[in-house]
Formats: C-alpha cells, sequence, structure tokens
C-alpha cells in the first residue's frame, strides 16, 4: 500500500503511554497571546453579567406611588364615579394612575388615567368618573408611576 512515515516514532512504548509526538504540538508563542485573550473575554463577560443585573434590577424595581379603589359608584350604563386613594413616599412628586372598570367576567368596559398633583399630604384622595361601554360591576387600579405624560399635566 504504502511506504511507513519516516517521521513516525521508532519506540512503540512511548506511542502506547500517549505521549504526545514531538514537533507535532509546538506551543511556542501562544502563552502571552493566549493569556491576553483569555484576559479580555473573562472582562466581557464580567461586564456583560453587571450590565444585566443593574438593567434587572432598574426594570424590576417597585415604583414608591401606589393606589387603592375605597369607593364605586355604578351610576348607569355608561358611566361609574370611582373613589381612590393614592399613596406617595414624596408627596410633591406629581403622580397618575391608571384606573380600570370591569363587568363581571372581568372584562374591561371602561379605562381613565387619572392625574395626581404634588400636595402635602403622603395620601390623598381622588374622585373621578370613567366613562363605560357596558355596565360595570367592578373598578381596580391598574398601576400608578410618576413619570406622568404631558397629556395629563395641568
Amino acid at each position: 500500500m504504502s511506504e511507513p512515515r519516516s517521521d513516525a516514532p521508532s519506540d512503540a512504548a512511548s506511542q502506547a503511554a500517549g505521549a504526545p509526538l514531538t514537533g507535532r504540538y509546538d506551543d511556542s508563542g501562544s502563552g502571552v497571546t493566549g493569556k491576553v485573550v483569555a484576559g479580555f473575554l473573562v472582562l466581557l463577560v464580567g461586564a456583560l453579567v453587571v450590565a444585566g443585573a443593574v438593567a434587572g434590577y432598574r426594570l424590576s424595581a417597585t415604583p414608591d406611588i401606589s393606589g387603592e379603589v375605597i369607593g364605586v359608584t355604578v351610576v348607569d350604563d355608561s358611566r361609574t364615579d370611582v373613589v381612590l386613594t393614592v399613596t406617595r413616599d414624596d408627596p410633591g412628586t406629581a403622580a397618575y394612575c391608571i384606573v380600570r372598570a370591569q363587568d363581571q367576567t372581568k372584562g374591561e368596559v371602561g379605562r381613565r388615567e387619572v392625574y395626581v398633583p404634588p400636595s402635602a399630604n403622603s395620601a390623598i384622595q381622588v374622585d373621578m368618573s370613567i366613562a363605560t361601554s357596558s355596565r360595570a360591576f367592578v373598578a381596580d387600579v391598574y398601576g400608578c408611576g410618576d413619570d406622568v405624560p404631558d397629556y395629563l399635566r395641568r
């Protein structure tokens, strides 16, 4: 078939023991460059992990503004009056809340965004009316925040 290779080791015992063949695996020059690349990759992965943790914390941080419905009056099939209490850690900050009116199946029949002006007290009561598409059964606060849209500012 073919001639045996001339660079093949003549000692069968060294080949059976798993010793690398001399000259085949040259590692000269790979020490510093490989370490620099590995260090750079470790720093890059570390920076990505820290950035992800900071972004996750900022997205999951709960706002210090909460709202609670304390009264609901269904006026007719097209209007529901709602009384809610908004509590803020910083009462000097303007806020807004989204309030939903729902029917008996929990389907949304009306929604309103309400502006909550700055006040001297941490808790403030807000009276509002929600226009509904059909008769409401209950109302709840969908959420509150301090990033008030421009169209709600007075």
